[in-house]
């Protein structure tokens, strides 16, 4: 089992300076995004709508956010190792080699990594324009603490979204090796597949959250039908593309393989029509079996699938689509008032 200290990126630097245990670090960075908007509540005189469920959904927004990521990332960073560990006894490296390969392969290059954090920071600054939504709200804390904490999370966000991006095409530098991979026993890249499937549930799960606080006037509008569109095929696109290379590289085997096949059944039907002119079948009962036996291992090749994924992990992709579709519908068929 890798262990969260093993994080060697700028998220996992960070969480380091807590000197605690990953969980435990988060729960203290939910805990003080909590206390500090029930401080600047107080301090907005606004602590009276307590119990009422707009309050909460507004003081449990960002700490959802900030802990969804912060509790998935160490499950991603395992799901990610593991599919770079599979690699090991295909590579012709001794463990030596394949370790260094593998350190450069998750070593993230840290000036890329505060680029993306500031691209978010700075987005959120010029586009988005926190301040004046909360300016309108006429709670002074409340919006100061809303221009803090909104370009904070959007940094983080850019900078998950870098991380995705940056950890798949580090992956292909493993998948362009010379594989020893038997094209028969594809199903050994399945862990890059299964971390392909976590990048898009947890890009499916935080389009799940930023549905819970939209208004369903929101949601049917034509922004929102595009924004949330684009996103899932966004999230298709991720998970094909962080399998591409294992794609390749499987094809290229299979290419290989069948044209292998396919030079020894020209061989051997030269050989057979050769013997046939001359008259002489009899003594060609090896050669029928050799034909058959490449015949069978060319079908056998042409029906391995190039793509490392089963239909397991098909089925668990397509179902976690329902999640965040079925959270758009209630909230529309709510607002409209077909549920009660």
């Amino acid at each position: 089992m890798l262990e969260e200290t093993h994080i060697n990126n700028l998220l996992g630097t960070i969480m380091k300076r807590f000197h605690l245990p990953w969980y435990w670090a988060t729960a203290c960075i939910a805990s003080i995004l909590l206390l500090l908007f029930l401080m600047v509540t107080y301090f907005d005189s606004a602590l009276s709508d307590f119990l009422e469920w707009e309050f909460w959904q507004k003081a449990t927004l960002s700490l959802i956010q900030f802990s969804y990521i912060l509790i998935l990332y160490p499950f991603f960073w395992r799901l990610r190792e593991s599919a770079i560990q599979v690699f090991r006894p295909l590579v012709n490296l001794d463990d030596e080699a394949f370790d260094r390969l593998a350190a450069k392969v998750s070593i993230p290059n840290r000036r890329w990594e505060w680029v993306a954090v500031l691209l978010g920071v700075t987005v959120t600054l010029i586009v988005g324009q926190p301040w004046n939504l909360a300016w309108k709200s006429g709670e002074v804390w409340t919006s100061v603490y809303t221009v803090i904490y909104s370009p904070i999370y959007s940094g983080l966000l850019y900078w998950l979204i870098y991380d995705t991006l940056a950890s798949t095409i580090q992956h292909a530098r493993l998948s362009r090796q010379q594989l020893k991979l038997d094209i028969l026993e594809t199903n050994l890249l399945t862990p890059v597949a299964r971390w392909s499937l976590g990048i898009s549930l947890a890009f499916v799960g935080g389009i799940s959250l930023s549905l819970i606080n939209r208004t369903w006037e929101d949601l049917i509008s034509w922004s929102a039908i595009y924004t949330y569109s684009m996103l899932i095929c966004v999230t298709v696109l991720i998970f094909f593309l962080s399998m591409w290379p294992a794609h390749k590289a499987i094809a290229i085997i299979k290419n290989r393989e069948l044209a292998l096949a396919q030079k020894h059944l020209i061989e051997a039907s030269h050989e057979l029509k050769e013997r046939a002119e001359k008259g002489s079948l009899e003594r060609a009962e090896g050669l029928f079996s050799t034909i058959s036996m490449w015949e069978t291992y060319q079908r056998l090749v042409k029906g391995v699938p190039t793509w490392p994924f089963n239909a397991t992990i098909i089925r668990w992709l397509a179902t976690s689509f329902l999640i965040p579709a079925s959270v758009y519908f209630i909230k529309i068929l709510a607002g409209l008032g077909f549920l009660l």
